[in-house]
């Protein structure tokens, strides 16, 4: 349990978990497609779930339900862009983003603490915050929520509250995601009512849709012995993150052998494996799978 919840905390600091940020598409029932033309290596974000990067010649294919989307388009060293769409059944939009060159300091910096951080440098990653915070005097509520999380992957939580705090202060919007890392600092302290509450919260503001933070509504429900709602809600986030973080079978997995069902916990084990097959956890959930097998197979012959 101490090595779930140390992927559990990891799957709070770092965006993406491992393996994740390659998928391309939504689900098969998607009815409506995007084709975003921008720089190679551009990283696409919907409603901040990370769907992919554009290709050699700058382009990614998205298909999407219909609805409307929040898109970023971010790449180290330019200007992000922003697109709201509304889709309905069955359109086909293209969208050509331009991404000037970066000529922000600050934001320069905060871009190189992103990246440190999905390398899990965090104490790199603090650095570059800092910086960019102290380029814009002390007001810059983005930076202060990537410095939070790269804060509490290295067990700094109440250095990492007071930045979520300041971020919330400074911000002229509502932050969902610092009520989000709120959660998930009061669940690496063991509150796990208080950040169940935050998570509702969050997910009452954003009509749902948020994967973070019905992954982190799980683990908590979970940590509190509340596992099929627990279960109901990592399924959610699995859903809202199109596949895109493996990790997130694997705590399902967990919750699974929680619940006592070890079939489906080797199905979201091995479709964790299929996903990550590199990933750190692989080995362990390779054993892990075998050994469940091998005891339903003495459960059967009985």
């Amino acid at each position: 349990m101490k090595r779930a919840r140390a992927l559990a905390l990891l799957l709070a600091v770092l965006l993406p978990a491992e393996g994740g940020g390659q998928a391309l598409s939504g689900k098969a029932r998607a009815s409506a497609q995007v084709v975003i033309s921008a720089r190679p290596g551009a990283i696409v974000f919907v409603n901040d779930v990370r769907r992919g990067v554009t290709d050699a010649r700058g382009r990614l294919t998205l298909v999407l339900e219909p609805g409307v989307y929040t898109l970023r388009v971010s790449r180290m060293g330019y200007e992000e862009a922003h697109v709201r769409l509304r889709l309905a059944p069955g359109a086909r939009r293209a969208l050509a983003l331009s991404l000037p060159p970066l000529r922000d300091p600050a934001e320069r910096h905060r871009q190189h603490g992103e990246a440190l951080r999905e390398q899990r440098l965090f104490a790199q990653a603090v650095a570059e915050y800092r910086k960019a915070i102290a380029l814009r005097k002390g007001r810059f509520p983005r930076a202060r929520l990537g410095l939070a999380r790269a804060l509490l992957a290295l067990e700094e939580p109440e250095e990492a509250l007071r930045q979520v705090r300041r971020a919330l202060a400074e911000s002229r919007t509502p932050l969902l995601e610092a009520r989000t890392l709120l959660g998930n600092i009061f669940r690496a302290q063991g509150l796990y009512e208080d950040a169940i509450r935050e998570y509702r919260t969050v997910l009452r503001e954003a009509n749902n849709f948020s994967p973070e933070a019905q992954a982190g509504l799980a683990l908590a429900l979970g940590e509190i012995g509340e596992i099929e709602q627990a279960i109901a809600h990592m399924r959610t986030a699995i859903a809202q993150n199109a596949d895109t973080e493996p990790i997130l079978y694997y705590l399902l997995g967990n919750l699974l052998l929680d619940a006592d069902r070890p079939r489906e916990a080797i199905a979201a084990y091995e479709t964790y494996l299929r996903l990550a097959p590199q990933g750190e956890t692989a080995p362990a959930v390779r054993s892990l799978v075998e050994q469940l097998r091998k005891e339903l197979l003495s459960q059967e012959s009985r």
